[in-house]
């Protein structure tokens, strides 16, 4: 049997120890090095299934050349994913970015369920991310013109939970947004070609029933989970990563509302959740999921805003599809 083993490396004490915590509950045995040289001879002399390091780690390994194995990769930073775009983008194989909170907390949450789908091979599903028994509704859409009608619905129900007021809004911009990248963004044809993203958001579209959006959603008290699924898994790591640097730095961002397709949807839902979780089998199926935490304060939710959590899942993480863009032959699907 493989033992889960997972290279911790943290240089805060108080960190680190939250984090051997965490991972021991996750069942892994952890090795967790507590200066740089002996991180260096770790790496070289011992395998691993995941590694889970503190951005300073990571550059440090990065500084002396040291080349991380095809394994996921969760980097955990204090800094906010807008300013370690620019590196994250370079590295071939990260996969996740768990953000420190306030006061350098990590989110236990977020730690615990990335390191669970891991070591399980199970990336899919919304209730891994809330609290057992808290019940979920399920909804399929077709159709562009009903998707007013979800969104309000998800409205309304967050008032009957008695959320406050900026927590219903951030439920709809998330609830809008993934629905709108599953009707005019998710389709691919025979070709890898997207067959609706050109068209405007006030066009109608008819999806297939074999194509239809699937949105799960429900809340454990302390965070409300949405999901919105697609059956295409036509997104790549690299095409978010892109599509968040661009909108980070501000380019056109009028013409890419204009025209749609371009990445500002997928920004506008990275800004209104805390947590943002995307799940791809490739030319198969991609889920989106938004997190949002509903128990703490406004303060509290405004210290967290800068500290957004992205998640990249993919069932196959050596295929090109995981690390290219979006211009690929579809290849037929098995029975």
């Amino acid at each position: 049997m493989q033992s889960n083993r997972i290279l911790l490396f943290d240089p805060q004490r108080r960190t680190r120890r939250e984090a051997i915590r965490i991972l021991t509950a996750a069942g892994c045995e952890v090795v967790a090095p507590e200066s740089f040289k002996k991180l260096e001879e770790t790496v070289i002399e011992q395998q691993f299934i995941a590694y889970v390091l503190d951005l300073e780690g990571h550059q440090h390994l990065t500084s002396k050349g040291i080349e991380l194995a095809m394994i996921p990769t969760i980097i955990l930073s204090q800094s906010p994913l807008s300013e370690t775009l620019p590196y994250l983008s370079d590295l071939r194989y990260f996969t996740n970015f768990v953000a420190k909170g306030p006061r350098n907390h990590l989110n236990h949450h977020d730690l615990l369920g990335t390191i669970a789908k891991i070591i399980h091979n199970d990336i899919f599903g919304v209730k891994k991310y809330l609290s057992w028994g808290a019940h979920t509704n399920t909804f399929h859409l077709r159709e562009s013109s009903s998707r007013r009608e979800y969104v309000d619905h998800l409205k309304d129900w967050g008032r009957n939970m008695g959320v406050r007021s900026s927590i219903i809004k951030h439920i709809e911009v998330v609830t809008e947004e993934l629905l709108m990248n599953a009707i005019y963004d998710a389709p691919i044809d025979a070709r890898g070609n997207r067959t609706h993203n050109h068209k405007a958001r006030t066009e109608q579209v008819l999806l297939p029933l074999t194509q239809a959006a699937r949105i799960e959603y429900g809340s454990d008290g302390r965070r409300v989970a949405i999901s919105v699924t697609d059956p295409f898994g036509s997104i790549t790591r690299d095409l978010v990563l892109r599509c968040l640097t661009r909108c980070y730095a501000g380019r056109d961002l009028g013409t890419m509302q204009e025209s749609g397709g371009a990445g500002l949807g997928l920004f506008f839902c990275y800004k209104h959740v805390d947590s943002l979780v995307i799940n791809v089998d490739p030319l198969k199926r991609t889920e989106f999921i938004g997190l949002i935490d509903i128990d703490q304060s406004v303060r509290e939710s405004k210290l967290a805003q800068s500290h957004t959590a992205l998640h990249f899942f993919n069932t196959d993480n050596y295929s090109p599809l995981f690390l290219g863009g979006n211009n690929f032959q579809v290849r037929k699907k098995s029975a």
